[in-house]
């Protein structure tokens, strides 16, 4: 199950709408991760895994420019031979201290505590409590009232980690990276407006869905944005990208693409069904040395062929994003470079709340 509220898309900064931002008192941003997979590999050692995090995110303006907020983030995952719950709680205070049309700088602050609980069968279990103090800045661009795209520089000031476990404590302290990171972020505005008097559940062509997120400068990089397109008569196409590298001793990085045909029934309806089918293509790359030279060189590692088949059921709960509930099914066969191959079959289910803009 994939539930997301985390969304992000570097393809519209070359939008030309301009949005009526507003940050006023009494407004509030909602966000949040709600994610549960299952996953099954018919020819593997470990038969099956699983990954459940549920981490809402609210903050509310008390003034005009003064954000407060906060995240509670509650996990499960693991497989045959272990459990990992983690459990963290975030406090975030925000000032918007300069606005240029539909653009807003802000400065702040997060504080994040986190607990996580390793649960070995057979007994023993690791408990790891993390906390760190955090600076940030960042720019945010709405692109309508409710929607806006945020670029956020993180900065782990200090970071402590505690480690209790049948062998003994472990602590240290350090000091982060600063990761930038991208989202969209949805707002919920004291004073709402209709312009048009009644509300249009239809979908135009050449209005946009728009998912994804990005992170870089940690260990690992990764770029994720989805983007579908309206055609008309409920078509939509999408393309769904996937890069990282990772930075950990040996080098590793991906790349990807998943194309997507999305068919909406019910057009005039506040609900509407949807059926969609996706077919993609990636490969995983690690940089070697060579055993002969200091040279390094980029080698293939695994070649990944996949298919997906969603069903989900759509609601406007505005004008400008939409509550989706859907169930999922996907196929992978990744081939390594000496020949060997694996299979990855995941079952998902939950809800997605996607960002619309109109043309």
């Amino acid at each position: 199950m994939i539930f997301r509220f985390l969304l992000c898309s570097l393809i519209i900064l070359g939008t030309t709408l301009v949005a009526q931002a507003q940050l006023q008192k009494g407004s509030w941003m909602v966000n949040g991760v709600l994610q549960q997979e299952n996953f099954t590999f018919p020819d593997a050692r470990i038969s099956s895994a699983f990954n459940l995090l549920l981490a809402p995110e609210l903050a509310y303006m008390v003034t005009d420019h003064l954000m407060l907020g906060g995240k509670l983030s509650i996990g499960l995952s693991g497989g045959e031979r272990r459990r990992v719950v983690p459990v963290s709680q975030t406090l975030l205070v925000r000032h918007y201290f300069k606005q240029l049309d539909n653009y807003h700088l802000f400065y702040g602050g997060e504080l994040f505590f986190e607990k996580v609980t390793d649960m070995f069968t057979g007994g023993g279990n690791r408990i790891t409590n993390n906390r760190s103090a955090n600076l940030q800045g960042g720019l945010q661009v709405f692109l309508q009232s409710s929607i806006a795209l945020e670029f956020l520089f993180n900065y782990e000031v200090i970071t402590s980690r505690t480690v209790r476990g049948q062998f003994g404590d472990f602590s240290d302290y350090d000091s982060g990276p600063i990761i930038l990171e991208g989202r969209l972020q949805f707002f919920i505005h004291k004073n709402k407006q209709n312009l048009t008097g009644k509300t249009d559940y239809r979908f135009y062509p050449g209005d946009w869905l728009l998912g994804g997120n990005f992170e870089m400068g940690d260990r690992t990089d990764f770029i994720k944005p989805e983007v579908h397109r309206f055609w008309g008569s409920g078509w939509t196409t999408g393309l769904r990208l996937d890069l990282d590298l990772s930075l950990s001793g040996v080098n590793r990085g991906g790349v990807g693409g998943t194309t997507l045909v999305r068919k909406y029934f019910r057009p005039e309806k506040k609900g509407k069904l949807w059926l969609q089918a996706g077919a993609g293509i990636s490969g995983s790359y690690v940089r070697i040395r060579g055993f002969q030279t200091d040279e390094e060189r980029w080698t293939t590692d695994f070649r990944t062929l996949s298919l997906e088949g969603v069903i989900g059921w759509s609601n406007l709960i505005s004008p400008n994003f939409s509550l989706d509930f859907f169930v999922a099914r996907k196929h992978q066969n990744s081939y390594q470079w000496n020949g060997s191959s694996r299979t990855l079959k995941v079952f998902s289910m939950g809800l997605i709340v996607s960002g619309l803009l109109r043309k």
